[in-house]
């Protein structure tokens, strides 16, 4: 189930009872894999991607393989093992929080002791977060610190507000230099560069909030509330409530934590209700434990929910430890357990899948046969018993076949066929025309397969044999001209290729083809190139190759008869390939033992996906592959099943964290995360390297090759192993080296180095004081070299920065697009020296470039232009420039034959396009005397030029724009406003006035007070509801219904009860809340009754209905059974034509501009009702009004 928010602020009420959406994929991290506690109060990942997690009990480094814990015992300058807070700078320093001190963590892994106030060591750090303008900053029960390098000391921030020393609940960062900051009743943001508040809100128990993107921030209240507030307008844009399920009753979901995710997704921590999360369209998925998943979750009670810069998703329990996903990867639906309506579980391995016309599947496994309703996940069980010398027992079930609509061919291991009807779930033993032979005799029937003929093909032990689906009769082939050579071969598997093709493999002759149009059949064995004897699976891709799998590997048969072969070797991750099937989109997959392979056939491209893709780690089924009619994938493994929409199985490429994190000399050890040199005595040539590779993703199946140059002359590869080991390595330099992957084909390189150098004994030194003569004279003079060429490229650089301010300085204050270019080209004078400067912007209708800007000798006169230039694109050089986008430098004009020459000849000039978003706007084109004038500092100061102006003229072209668009919708407002004050006008005419008055003067006359008073009462509170209602642009339902009751009750009584009527509301409309424009019913009420009631000889009836048929949006059906409206045509009544033009024609005006205005669907339908023999009975309007 999925929640989708579309509108910009609504509250959406969710009660989880499964997870929805698309999972993420978690392995998990506890005590049973080291970690010194379960309960996993602090995260953070460092930038080697070791992940680092805080308990109560210490601190947890996993480094993909192993957990190494610290605490205070082992490590004396780590404040306290109670953890509280984590966090991981800039510069890979990690910074520790506790309720009794801070420490922090250097890049060589040395502990390091905080000290506030001097002497201060013992105070409450709560959180610790990292700033532009004051870098680390630790948030204590003292006060906010940062550490001062002049003074070499903690510092305290005096100029923090008082309002956050209250009670701290969480800081999360929200840009570079701002915090948000959750407080006990209130949420900040903090700017620690200007020293300000910048948002200020209080809130009722909020615990924790994040930003959202640069204007938006989440917050997450305690109660289950997450709402998502614009910074800017200070309004809730978007607001969840959510709840759980417990015992048949909504409870609120405690919120724990929020945090935004690398993909822009909202991950909420809660306390029973595991980790939720919501999606930039709305979605909400809830991730809740399954004792029976192992993918999911490990416990419900979540603390912590850490978001890392690759999509990592970290979450920390109060009870199961820490559980590792990761948001971009989109794995595979898993059942491991089957379990029926009465509560029996199945976890053996299964054999085939088959799904049946009503998109059953049919699951043949271990000990039955499994019926399995994907729409419910229910599955029901099927025993066939077999009494044999072993006494009674159940059979495997090898596959099924669909054989009509109600019954199965099933195939059992050791007694043949049986027929299973579905309607009763009751197995009969096939019978068969064993005088066929000893394929149809045969107990043993690997595969069931229906042809184009309709007829089901079967594999046995004993060769190949089809079956009439309807009669069950059977054909052995036996004596075949040609099939009779399978006759006797055990045969697995059988295929029908789109040219009718039957490719049979067996068991341990290969693989056959038979053409029945040739009448040939062809043999491919291992001489050939097949990887094994024995055929597992077939497949055909679009292009009419075929592939095959083995337990040896797999096969291409290409069309033109070539074989190509694929074995561990050269792509495979193991050799045994298990099945085959073709998706929809053309690729193949490949069960290769446990993990897939898709192998796009167009680019010859593999992809794998194993356990961190949510497949089973227990390896795929010979042949247990089915695609169902709607295109999903299902793979039947050694334990559960696995399925999954091709184009929905998603697995981003490893962002593996390559690093060397130790080395080991004899009796000494270090550990560090950055580049490292270590010179070390010959004495202690001993050496050892640690590197890891982390993926938090959970697969395990990483390579690693490393090798040290200057000994090894080649990479050696390992798996698993993260440790090399180097003796008696001779005097000299040496750099380690490691990379590691997980296909052997792309590598990721660690992300430092070590060098080592083993200094030589004294008995080799005699020539190192030459060379080190030589080698210092030479770094010496490299030195003063290099800092000279420094130099000056800095003051080249300082230069090129200084004009580029200066323009976009000067830039900044124009606002006008002609304003802008003169300012660049004065510019480019005044303050580059060039002799002239022509700007064109290019006319994209006749495709030329018009001169808007010059200065120089060509426009003497600011800002005026004295016959404008106009060039084609693509002519001369500034053309040329245009219709390329690339600028150009032209060193010397008189040998450049697209020169133009303007008012005089000059031999340098240079051209830079001015681009947006891909797009040439115009050309700033530069000219000077001098040959050779401009140079590459030039170049790069106008392209930077270039694309401010590009910049700043399409924010000011969108600038004008947007006043045009204010100024429509201010003249569309002020229409609206005419027309709803002409429908009052409409409503209130004299005529209807002098009516009323009339017929009140009238029941005067007759003495009859009574009615005049009743209709006196009526007509005043008539208009003072009409003018009451003409003071808001809306009114609510109930009060336009009360006004056009009244009126309608006022022209009853006015024509003598010549009609009746009846206004019906449906119980699902709120009228108290509803609101819509005033006096839209109210016309169609009166032409219903002045064009079709009163000409009746009758007593008409009046019906008006009020409806919701869909969210946002009103129904008022108004039907009477008058005499329609071509009668009335023909009584031209003068006074109801006046009407209907004043009344309905200002209402159509009215719901036409709401269309305009407010972009909705308002609209009108008038339909003639008519009665047998075609006689008019009436009109009814159909009124929709958006609300």
């Amino acid at each position: 189930m999925k929640w989708i928010v579309v509108n910009t602020a609504c509250v959406l009420s969710l009660v989880f009872y499964s997870a929805t959406g698309q999972s993420i994929l978690f392995s998990h991290l506890n005590t049973s894999h080291g970690l010194s506690d379960n309960y996993a109060r602090s995260i953070t990942i460092d930038n080697n991607g070791f992940l680092w997690i805080g308990t109560a009990v210490g601190l947890n480094v996993y480094d993909g393989y192993n957990v190494t814990v610290y605490n205070s015992e082992r490590c004396p300058t780590l404040a306290d093992n109670n953890i509280i807070h984590l966090h991981c700078d800039s510069r890979n320093r990690v910074w520790i929080g506790t309720p009794r001190g801070a420490s922090w963590v250097d890049d060589r892994r040395n502990f390091h002791r905080i000290i506030i106030r001097d002497t201060n060591t013992v105070f409450n750090c709560h959180s610790i977060f990292e700033t532009t303008s004051f870098g680390p900053v630790l948030f204590t029960d003292k006060g906010q610190y940062y550490f001062d390098s002049t003074k070499n000391k903690w510092l305290e921030l005096e100029w923090i507000p008082g309002e956050l020393r209250s009670t701290f609940l969480d800081a999360e960062p929200f840009s570079e230099n701002k915090v948000i900051f959750t407080m006990f009743d209130k949420v900040l943001i903090l700017d620690y560069g200007t020293q300000q508040i910048i948002y200020r809100q209080n809130f009722e128990r909020p615990v924790s909030a994040c930003p959202v993107n640069d204007q938006e921030i989440a917050i997450g209240i305690q109660t289950g509330r997450v709402m998502v507030i614009n910074l800017v307008s200070g309004k809730i844009v978007r607001e969840y409530q959510l709840s759980n399920q417990l015992n048949d009753l909504n409870i609120n979901t405690n919120l724990s934590e929020v945090r935004r995710a690398a993909n822009g997704d909202l991950l909420v921590a809660t306390d029973k209700a595991g980790l939720i999360t919501i999606s930039q369209d709305g979605t909400i998925t809830r991730h809740t434990h399954d004792p029976i998943n192992p993918g999911t979750i490990s416990a419900n009670n979540t603390y912590r929910a850490f978001a890392g810069k690759h999509g990592e998703v970290v979450v920390g329990t109060y009870t199961s430890g820490a559980n590792m996903g990761n948001v971009y990867n989109r794995p595979a639906g898993y059942t491991r357990i089957f379990k029926d309506r009465y509560g029996n579980l199945f976890d053996n391995y299964l054999n085939d899948i088959t799904e049946d016309k009503d998109g059953i599947f049919w699951i043949g496994a271990y000990d039955r046969l499994i019926r399995w309703d994907r729409k419910t996940n229910q599955a029901a069980y099927y025993f066939y018993y077999y009494n044999g010398p072993e006494g009674l027992r159940t059979l495997e079930v090898r596959t099924a076949a669909v054989a009509g609509k109600d019954r199965l061919i099933v195939s059992v291991l050791g007694d043949g066929l049986a027929i299973m009807d579905k309607r009763t779930g009751q197995f009969q033993k096939m019978k068969v025309d064993t005088s066929q032979g000893i394929a149809v005799r045969s107990s043993w029937v690997y595969d069931l397969t229906t042809f184009s003929d309709g007829k089901i093909w079967a594999s046995s032990n004993g060769g190949l044999y089809s079956i009439d689906p309807i009669t069950l009769k059977t054909n052995g082939y036996r004596d075949h001209p040609v099939l009779k050579q399978i006759y006797g071969k055990r045969v697995l598997t059988l295929y029908e290729d789109r040219r009718k093709r039957i490719w049979i493999g067996s068991g341990f002759n290969g693989l056959y083809c038979y053409d029945p149009e040739k009448e040939t059949l062809v043999q491919y064995t291992e001489q050939d190139g097949i990887t094994s004897a024995a055929i597992y699976s077939i497949a055909e891709d679009k292009h009419g190759n075929i592939y095959v799998a083995t337990p040896g590997g797999f096969n291409i048969i290409n069309v033109d008869g070539a074989i190509q072969k694929f074995t561990r070797n050269n792509g495979l991750r193991y050799d045994r390939c298990a099945s085959l099937v073709a998706d929809d989109a053309g690729n193949i997959w490949i069960a290769n033992n446990k993990c897939l392979i898709k192998y796009n056939p167009d680019y010859k491209h593999w992809q794998f996906f194993e356990d961190n893709a949510g497949l089973s780690i227990e390896g795929f089924r010979v042949s247990g592959v089915e695609k169902a009619t709607n295109g999903e994938l299902l793979f039947a493994s050694q334990s559960g099943i696995n399925y999954f929409f091709p184009h929905q199985l998603v697995v981003t490429p490893l962002q593996l964290q390559v690093s060397v994190y130790g080395m080991d000399v004899i009796d000494t050890s270090f550990r560090f995360t950055t580049d490292r040199y270590f010179a070390v005595p010959f004495a202690k040539n001993d050496v050892s390297f640690h590197f890891t590779a982390i993926d938090l993703s959970s697969s395990r199946e990483i390579l690693y090759q490393y090798k040290l140059e200057g000994y090894d002359k080649e990479w050696h590869t390992a798996t698993g192993t993260r440790e090399a080991h180097y003796t008696w390595l001779g005097a000299g330099n040496y750099t380690f080296l490691v990379r590691a992957g997980v296909d052997g084909v792309n590598w990721v390189n660690s992300n430092n180095v070590v060098n080592v150098r083993i200094i030589p004994p004294i008995w080799q030194r005699w020539w190192a004081i030459a060379g080190t003569a030589l080698i210092l004279g030479g770094l010496a003079y490299w030195y003063i070299q290099s800092r000279n060429r420094k130099a000056a490229l800095q003051r080249e650089q300082l230069e090129t920065e200084q004009a580029i301010n200066y323009f976009a300085s000067s830039m900044y204050e124009q606002q006008k697009v002609e304003n802008i270019l003169w300012d660049v080209a004065r510019n480019c004078i005044g303050r580059l020296r060039f002799e002239d400067c022509v700007i064109y912007l290019i006319d994209e209708e006749r495709n030329v470039l018009v001169q808007k800007a010059a200065h120089g000798p060509k426009s003497p006169v600011s800002f005026e232009i004295q016959d404008p230039i106009e060039i084609p694109v693509g002519k001369g050089i500034v053309g040329s420039v245009a219709a390329t986008g690339k600028a150009e430098i032209i060193k010397d004009t008189s040998k450049e034959p697209r020169y133009i020459v303007d008012d005089r000849i000059r031999y340098s000039e240079i051209t830079v396009p001015m681009i947006s978003d891909g797009k040439v706007l115009g050309v700033i084109d530069c000219e000077h005397s001098r040959k050779n004038f401009f140079t590459t500092k030039h170049l790069s100061i106008l392209t930077t030029i270039a694309s401010l102006c590009a910049n700043k003229i399409v924010r000011a072209r969108a600038e004008e724009e947007k006043e045009q668009a204010m100024m429509t919708l201010m003249e569309t407002r002020q229409k609206m406003a005419e027309v709803e004050m002409q429908a009052l006008r409409a409503q209130m005419n004299p005529h209807f006035i002098f009516n009323c008055l009339n017929s009140i003067n009238r029941y005067i006359v007759k003495s009859d007070q009574v009615t005049a008073s009743l209709y006196l009462t009526k007509f005043a509170k008539l208009i003072r509801l009409i003018l009451d209602n003409s003071n808001s642009k809306n009114v609510i339902l109930s009060n336009e219904l009360e006004a056009l009751k009244l009126y309608i009750d006022m022209e009853a009584l006015r024509f003598d009860k010549k009609f009746s009527y009846e206004i019906i509301l449906d119980e699902g409309v709120p009228a108290d809340s509803i609101e819509l424009p005033p006096l839209i019913i109210q016309p169609y009420v009166e032409n219903a009754i002045w064009h079709g009631l009163l000409h009746m000889q009758t007593v008409g009836h009046l019906k008006i209905h009020i409806n919701l048929p869909h969210e946002n949006m009103l129904q008022c059906v108004i039907e009477d059974n008058g005499i329609g409206r071509e009668k009335a045509r023909e009584l031209k009544s003068k006074s109801a034509t006046t009407k209907k033009s004043l009344g309905m024609k200002l209402t159509e005006n009215r719901l036409s501009l709401l269309n305009r205005h407010a972009q909705l669907n308002a609209s009108v339908e008038i339909i003639d009702l008519v009665k047998e023999g075609n006689e008019p009975a009436g009109t009814k309007v159909i009124l929709n009004i958006p609300i």
